[in-house]
């Protein structure tokens, strides 16, 4: 087994399956740890038919460095081995990133969007990659009550998928159409049965391009002429508090179907992604984040996602070992917790060792920080432990802690320990991320939280916009949006926008409508925004787009900056507040020039 080609979480599985419970690894992973067959997403050098030849297992690839495949889990090892396959990692579930508001405490933020510049979206295609969309409602129909949605990707039924994919099933415009001219909701999802039950796609929709139509006008999106291309990605659940999200798996099929659309198509792309994970080094080197730079790169488009919601929740912390000194990092974990799960991130030139305490004093033997895997049972909790280097940055080694209940037990509550032991230092700075396996409620805290570089992946990736998310009416930003900057020091989040009790399209209904707020919510005025600005480039030279980092440019560049807040860009607003017809205005003054 080539253990540098594995990630860290693979490979405690298969060192230590017997200490892993059934819901933990479909809680983190999103499959069954007792089948013999896992779905795991294999980064490659060449065409993966000739090994294919060799090891029996499916795949499909979804561009020419990434693909998913299914294999039985013995085989892993022997692909590991395979010179042309460079990491291989199971798939980590994701949450989306948006609440809903039923008793909005502050007076609603209604969307505004500038109407001199005659630019409403049209003829650019406006992807949601998050819960689904419900396509019944009014702000996603046009006069004649026909659709919007060029294409409806659910990948959580049966059905026919879209070409080149293996799961889900595909609806066209058409047949969106048949279903909506059907008398009752019965009919309509015998033809088309695709629900969006969190209602979270339907609400970045709505802000990104709802037509208002259920409000004779008065609610309408930032782009209500943009062509919808809808990908409702693979979950469980109907409430944020039971919810299990989808998979960057999941993600990353719902972008490469985008991509290969728009291409189709020949129309100019933005795309929302409406989730995030804490999992990663936050210095945009994660499969996700690496993939989502290189679509971006295929078809002229922009790519926006939130921050996340995480810089109030106490799942960050942040520290510095000198030579010779020990630090104790400390975790309050509640009780009747089935598992939990930790990521550890320091320089790879610093030597350092760690000890896990847990609660009733137990501990694990000093393990340097080339040790590899390591299992312990303390209590009625098993400890495994990883120590691996990032194979995507040389200069980044990661630790990762999984505590589990033994058997059927829980995890031992109350706090535990990682201490960390300066060996040999030159940097000494470390950062630790608990996973999220709940975005509403909190299982676990550490006791010296750091509310900064709490942006979640992949809102750390380079080539895309990252949102977060202030009061719409003070433009304070909100407590709980992610904070800057990467642990690597590069500016994020790009902008922020408003996402406090955004009115939004209510899911389930036709013509009503609901509050939510959250950075997904601020990343749909992007998206929107970058649809408008599509368009304008479009009207004045439809042989050239204007997409991709020269556009994300002026985003930035027209910023709206409040001098009462801070200098910028700093790590809570990056370069300013969306301002849209600061941007259409610099685009009419370069297109007259």
């Amino acid at each position: 087994m080539n253990l540098n080609k594995l990630s860290p979480l693979l490979q405690l599985v298969l060192l230590y399956e017997q200490y892993v419970s059934v819901e933990a690894f479909e809680e983190v992973t999103g499959q069954n740890i007792l089948e013999q067959e896992w779905t795991v997403i294999v980064q490659y050098f060449e065409q993966l038919s000739e090994v294919n030849s060799r090891i029996p297992f499916s795949y499909n690839e979804i561009s020419d460095r990434f693909a998913f495949v299914k294999i039985n889990k013995d085989y892993i090892d022997a692909l590991s081995n395979e010179n042309s396959v460079f990491y291989i990692e199971l798939p980590r579930v994701m949450q989306y990133i948006a609440i809903e508001n039923s008793n909005a405490v502050c007076a609603p933020y209604s969307i505004h969007r500038p109407q001199s510049y005659n630019v409403t979206g049209k003829g650019v295609l406006l992807a949601v990659i998050d819960s689904g969309i419900d396509y019944s409602h009014l702000d996603f129909r046009n006069a004649d009550g026909t659709t919007r949605i060029l294409a409806l990707w659910d990948q959580s039924i049966e059905g026919t998928p879209p070409q080149g994919f293996s799961i889900g099933a595909y609806y066209s415009n058409k047949q969106i159409d048949e279903a909506l001219q059907q008398d009752s909701i019965i009919e309509r999802l015998e033809i088309v049965p695709s629900v969006d039950v969190l209602g979270h796609g339907t609400a970045v929709a709505g802000v990104a391009s709802g037509n208002g139509r259920a409000s004779g006008g008065q609610n309408i999106g930032i782009a209500p002429e943009a062509d919808l291309l809808i990908v409702k990605m693979n979950s469980r659940g109907t409430t944020l508090e039971d919810f299990r999200g989808p998979t960057n798996a999941d993600v990353m099929r719902g972008i490469a179907f985008a991509i290969t659309e728009a291409t189709r198509l020949n129309m100019p792309l933005s795309l929302v992604a409406g989730v995030g994970l804490n999992e990663g080094g936050h210095v945009g080197s994660s499969s996700l984040e690496v993939f989502m730079n290189q679509m971006s790169l295929v078809w002229p488009s922009n790519m926006t996602v939130g921050t996340g919601n995480e810089a109030n929740k106490e799942r960050h912390t942040s520290g510095r070992v000198r030579q010779g000194e020990i630090k104790n990092v400390q975790i309050a974990i509640d009780a009747g917790q089935r598992f939990y799960t930790s990521n550890l991130y320091k320089n790879y030139v610093d030597g350092m060792s760690f000890v896990i305490i847990a609660p009733n004093g137990e501990k694990t033997d000093i393990i340097p920080d080339m040790n590899g895997n390591v299992a312990y049972v303390f209590g009625n909790t098993s400890v495994l432990i990883n120590i691996s280097t990032d194979p995507f940055t040389a200069q980044v080694q990661t630790l990762v802690l999984l505590l589990e209940g033994f058997g059927t037990a829980t995890v031992d509550s109350g706090i535990w320990t990682i201490q960390i032991i300066g060996d040999n230092i030159i940097d000494g700075r470390y950062n630790i991320w608990s996973t999220v396996t709940n975005p509403v409620i909190r299982t676990a805290r550490f006791l010296e939280p750091d509310p900064f570089t709490t942006l979640t992946i992949p809102s750390t990736a380079e080539l895309i916009t990252s949102v977060a998310s202030i009061n719409g009416k003070t433009l304070q930003i909100l407590n709980a949006s992610g904070r800057g900057f990467t642990a690597d020091e590069r500016v994020k989040p790009d902008v922020a926008a408003p996402g406090l009790n955004v009115m939004v399209p209510e899911a389930g209904t036709e013509d009503k409508y609901t509050f939510y707020s959250g950075s997904s919510i601020a990343s749909g005025f992007v998206c929107g925004a970058y649809a408008l600005f599509m368009q304008y480039g479009l009207r004045v030279n439809p042989q050239s787009y204007l997409y991709g980092e020269a556009l994300k440019g002026l985003v930035i560049k027209y910023a709206k900056r409040p001098t009462q807040f801070d200098s910028y860009p700093n790590p809570a607003y990056g370069y300013g507040i969306l301002c849209v017809s600061a941007v259409l205005e610099a685009l009419k003054t370069i297109y007259n020039q």
